[in-house]
């Protein structure tokens, strides 16, 4: 069916009569929400030509216009004089003229969603407002989803004054006859069964946009070839993709060679650098041996070998026990400076024997008994007190400043069984020994009210296993 030029159908035509009669006879704000191709613009374009007793603006508001614009918008359309303030709202400017209009007023808003807050509430304004002895209509058109976020935002007053229209999905009927009348209207005949057609159109949503694709895709498209390419790229892309990463994770994380170093050669053990070295390290002793070797051929020897090599005085020992070195010794001697300096390659700060169990006895001097308490340990067993292994405390507060400390602590002079530990690096001041959680927390709430301490904390003993816990000192002095 036609509606002055529009093609429309029975659904279409009966909603649109029901419009003309709301804006007509109703002061309701009218609502049009439809989804995206439902027939919204169609159908208020067939509402601006039904009133022919009406003054009528039809706006289709466009993306990022501002108030200006779309107020000039409606005011062209309304009023003969162009003199007019498109910065001012729309209820003033109308007001202005409504005594000079013969006609009463009805203003359409397609794709409404776009206006700003502001033009929303002039909207609203507009609706209460009265010309040629009859209130100023509006239609609005949105999707359901503004809709639905709008109305839960106007007040109660506001929201009665709102009365939004549904466009309801074309049956399956009105489908097919729009389908076959948009067809004959081509003048083309492609070659499609009726039984297709119908099978398509049970899968849509009913609006007509849907249709009208329907049919473009009938007569003017080919149905795509899918490549093989086109339909495995997605999983050859994501092979390729792993490969890539097995690959580059296995370059970067190969082994690199390690650099060969510059070998270190060393000299042969009988080298002469080896043995200049040895002869050197033992000189003082090969020069002692000699002099003890002579003195023994003209003195007796003295009791300890060692004494002339540590510069001590050589006293004479008993006849019986004085011995003098040979020539056998004294060529064992010098073998064993040559077998000497070889060690002495290896090693040259030496260290003796002797040196070493002096330094042993001598911390042994010095080391404590396993036993023994050291003062400062003593003086720590002082400070640290028995800490509760079960029950409950109050904590009353956790600081780290001295000075804080000691107002704290002046300030519950009244107050029993105060006990401070030691945590990290705060003071912890804790209130109390109690056997139950309910016990402690009377306690707590009775320090508010008597001391107005800000929420104490109510702790189990067994938590606070990292405390330090200090024996109460005179005068509540504590030691930093």
């Amino acid at each position: 069916m036609t509606f002055q030029g529009l093609l429309l159908l029975p659904s279409q035509e009966a909603l649109i009569q029901r419009l003309h009669h709301v804006a007509s006879y109703s002061d309701q704000l009218l609502v049009l929400s439809g989804a995206q191709g439902s027939g919204k613009t169609t159908l208020v374009t067939a509402l601006a030509t039904d009133f022919e007793e009406s003054n009528v603006a039809l706006v289709i508001c466009p993306m990022h216009a501002d108030d200006a614009e779309i107020r000039r918008k409606i005011l062209v359309q309304l009023m003969s004089s162009p003199i007019f303030d498109d910065e001012e709202p729309l209820a003033e400017t109308l007001l202005r003229v409504a005594a000079t209009q013969t006609k009463p007023l009805h203003i359409i808003i397609d794709d409404a969603h776009l206006l700003s807050k502001t033009l929303w509430a002039e909207c609203i304004i507009l609706n209460q407002i009265q010309c040629a002895g009859k209130n100023i209509a509006l239609t609005l058109t949105v999707p359901p989803a503004f809709l639905a976020d709008l109305l839960p935002q106007l007040p109660e007053a506001l929201r009665r004054q709102v009365l939004p229209i549904a466009v309801e999905p074309l049956t399956l009927v009105e489908r097919e006859a729009l389908y076959q009348t948009l067809l004959r209207t081509s003048e083309q005949h492609p070659f499609t069964p009726r039984e297709i057609v119908r099978g398509q159109l049970e899968k849509q949503m009913g609006t007509p946009q849907e249709v009208v694709s329907l049919l473009a895709l009938a007569l003017h498209d080919q149905p795509e070839q899918v490549t093989w390419w086109r339909k495995h790229r997605v999983g050859i892309i994501a092979v390729v993709s792993v490969l890539f990463a097995l690959l580059l994770g296995i370059v970067l994380h190969r082994p690199r060679a390690p650099e060969l170093s510059e070998p270190v050669t060393y000299p042969a053990v009988d080298s002469k650098v080896f043995l200049a070295y040895g002869h050197r390290a033992l000189a003082e002793y090969f020069e002692w041996r000699a002099a003890l070797l002579r003195q023994s051929q003209v003195a007796p020897v003295s009791a300890d070998p060692l004494a002339a090599f540590h510069g001590e005085p050589v006293q004479s020992a008993e006849p019986s026990v004085v011995t003098a070195l040979s020539t056998q010794d004294a060529e064992a001697a010098m073998a064993g400076a040559a077998g000497a300096g070889k060690e002495a390659a290896a090693q040259v700060d030496v260290t003796t024997s002797a040196e070493i169990s002096d330094v042993a006895v001598a911390a042994d001097k010095v080391a404590p008994e396993p036993n023994q308490t050291t003062p400062a340990s003593q003086s720590q067993e002082k400070a640290t007190g028995l800490k509760p292994a079960t029950g409950y405390t109050v904590q009353i507060a956790s600081v780290s400043q001295r000075r804080t400390l000691d107002s704290l602590l002046q300030s519950l002079t009244g107050v029993e069984n105060v006990r401070l530990a030691k945590h990290k690096r705060y003071w912890v001041v804790l209130v109390g020994q109690y056997d139950t959680a309910s016990g402690a927390q009377k306690a707590a709430a009775q320090l508010v009210k008597d001391y107005r301490i800000d929420k104490p904390w109510v702790r189990k003993w067994s938590e606070l296993g990292g405390y330090q816990l200090q024996e109460a000192l005179p005068h509540r002095e504590i030691s930093e």
